[in-house]
């Protein structure tokens, strides 16, 4: 994508390793913008990453209303329900009619939570989408029916 639109090539790019920081659920962002200041002794290890090439993982999406700024919370959540991850964008529309949530995954549901992994996180998800969408026969789409057909429209 960024190779056949340039304009893309700076905002759209992997942010890098430096700024994927997971901290203790316990351990909240202070005022400061960004997380320089932040305390890099409550940061979790983790394994390091042998590519830089987005990973995809399958499973269940937290679904709300409004945004994930809870470590502890989300970790519970994690645990009793195994989320991976969190999203508010598509909340309530599985209950309207049947269908696929596709989300880049840009922070951690916590309070440093920043704009950082949003572009990067976005394209990665549409890629993606793009991918899916490819090996679904045109056939199959032709016959499908139109999501407005399973809303009650009355």
């Amino acid at each position: 994508m960024r190779k056949s639109n340039r304009n893309m090539a700076k905002d759209f790019k992997y942010p890098g390793s430096k700024y994927d920081q997971l901290f203790r659920a316990d351990y909240e962002h202070g005022e400061q913008e960004g997380c320089e200041d932040c305390d890099k002794g409550y940061l979790l290890p983790r394994k390091r990453r042998v590519t830089h090439d987005p990973i995809i993982h399958y499973g269940l999406i937290g679904s709300a209303n409004q945004v994930m700024r809870n470590a502890i919370v989300r970790d519970k959540l994690r645990q009793e329900l195994g989320l991976l991850c969190f999203e508010m964008e598509a909340a309530g529309l599985m209950n309207t009619f049947p269908c696929l949530t596709i989300r880049g995954i840009s922070d951690y549901s916590d309070t440093h939570k920043n704009k950082r992994w949003q572009a990067y996180a976005a394209a990665t998800a549409a890629a993606y989408a793009k991918e899916l969408l490819m090996m679904i026969p045109a056939s199959d789409v032709i016959s499908m029916k139109k999501a407005s057909e399973n809303l009650d429209m009355s």
